[in-house]
């Protein structure tokens, strides 16, 4: 066979990359959107409101499993085989032939006038020996043959491809706008319960006294704030000292400390 077996191997490949493209964005859209939802939110949650996150996030995950699922099949290389085109009714048969003038030759104007044209090929190498001009004459019937062959079934397998993909995109198209839905819900709930816990946390403000050393009162001011106020981080305190993250305004806005309750003030809700 010549190399017109590869004649469609690069649109093969560009579908194929077209379709792992998709994949990979689809995961990476799930990702982000898990990655971005605190935890610590999800984990705050009770009654409905964690009922609903857990079905949205369980939701969006199944799609984007069920979409990788769709492209991992389409990716997968089937064998496709001439005699597939053998049938006058294949969808891909019909295109080929619609197609003829530019594909096929003037000889055989059709995928069954190709297949008659090589099993005459067939039928005169079986009734002459080698070296008979028609035996001579049969062979190179039968190499052209194949050679068109070779190039019109590597176009089928492109079309098989391509037909596949059409057929899913309405399904893919669906379950983006589905993954898109649950998950951009998802964050929705577990996000704002997180922002309403943060808010509900009590603010704590130093409380200089006896134990208020140098150092906290240099801290106080490179930090632009005196005095410094913050969130109390309830998971993080323990007895007899309390974990704070301080807040705007001031240049260590974020920064966590634990200090000794003793040096602090709360503002606000108590644990």
């Amino acid at each position: 066979m010549s190399d017109a077996a590869d004649t469609y191997a690069a649109a093969k490949a560009n579908l194929r990359d077209t379709v792992k493209w998709l994949a990979t964005s689809l995961a990476a859209v799930g990702g982000a959107v898990i990655a971005g939802a605190s935890i610590n939110g999800l984990a705050s949650l009770q009654g409905q409101a964690l009922t609903v996150a857990a079905l949205l996030g369980g939701a969006g995950l199944i799609a984007i499993l069920r979409a990788i699922g769709i492209m991992v099949q389409l990716l997968t290389s089937n064998v496709f085989y001439f005699s597939d085109l053998e049938e006058p009714e294949n969808d891909i048969t019909k295109e080929i032939n619609e197609h003829a003038r530019d594909i096929l030759s003037p000889q055989t104007p059709a995928i069954a006038d190709l297949v008659r044209f090589r099993q005459g090929a067939v039928d005169d190498l079986g009734r002459s020996q080698p070296g008979d001009p028609l035996y001579e004459l049969a062979f190179r019937k039968w190499v052209a043959a194949n050679d068109l062959i070779a190039r019109v079934t590597s176009l089928g397998q492109f079309l098989a491809l391509r037909n596949a993909f059409t057929k899913q995109q309405g399904n893919l198209f669906g379950l983006t706008i589905v993954i898109i839905l649950t998950l951009g819900g998802y964050a929705v709930i577990v996000g704002t319960k997180s922002d309403f816990s943060s808010e509900l946390a009590p603010k704590i403000v130093f409380k200089p006294g006896p134990g208020w050393s140098d150092a906290a009162a240099s801290l106080a001011k490179t930090c632009g704030g005196d005095p410094l106020n913050g969130s109390m981080i309830q998971k993080k305190s323990f007895d007899g000292w309390v974990s704070i993250r301080l807040a705007e305004p001031g240049k260590c806005s974020g920064l966590e400390l634990t200090v000794p309750a003793s040096l602090v003030q709360l503002v606000g809700p108590t644990p």
